[in-house]
């Protein structure tokens, strides 16, 4: 895929946009926007060797379950935070869907916004999670929330995370 300079500086500050919201959040909320505004194909290689990730929101979804361990009695709370994500997901999968539909029309104001729409979605996203995720995690036991503070606080990679034995 051939892109000129200011669509490579672009898709630099989507990515920093990206990057940024995983290292506040560690939710995985933002990865569906990062992959839709890349504009590839899931699994597809980058023209810097990089890959696309090929799991959707509910895969994502998950293997966040199984790396904080939820029990059965947990259920409950957890589905609340699933719900959240989804949502958050695509919210932010629609602003940047919004965004790709406006760009051949939009001056450097407009383009501005359009980043600022992308960001406070995740904002607002991360502030849902965070009410969500509350009561489950005051809901889990020591050991677990140790757990849980590790994968949320594991932020550079959170593809790479194993569940812990």
């Amino acid at each position: 895929m051939k892109t000129n300079p200011a669509n490579k500086v672009h898709l630099a500050l989507v990515r920093s946009i990206a990057a940024s919201a995983l290292l506040i959040g560690g939710c995985y909320c933002v990865l569906p926007a990062l992959a839709q505004a890349q504009s590839t194909s899931a699994g597809e290689a980058q023209s810097d060797g990089s890959q696309v990730r090929s799991e959707g929101p509910k895969e994502r979804i998950k293997h966040l379950h199984d790396l904080l361990k939820i029990t059965a009695n947990q259920e409950a709370l957890w589905s609340g935070v699933a719900q959240v994500m989804l949502a958050n997901a695509s919210a932010i999968d629609s602003a940047i869907k919004d965004r790709a539909r406006n760009a051949k029309d939009m001056n450097a104001v407009d383009d501005l916004n359009s980043y600022q729409s992308i960001a406070a979605a995740h904002a607002v996203g991360l502030k849902k999670l965070a009410t969500a995720f509350a009561p489950l995690y005051s809901a889990m036991p020591e050991a677990q929330q140790r757990n849980a503070d590790v994968v949320f606080g594991h932020r550079t990679n959170p593809s790479k995370l194993k569940s812990r034995g």
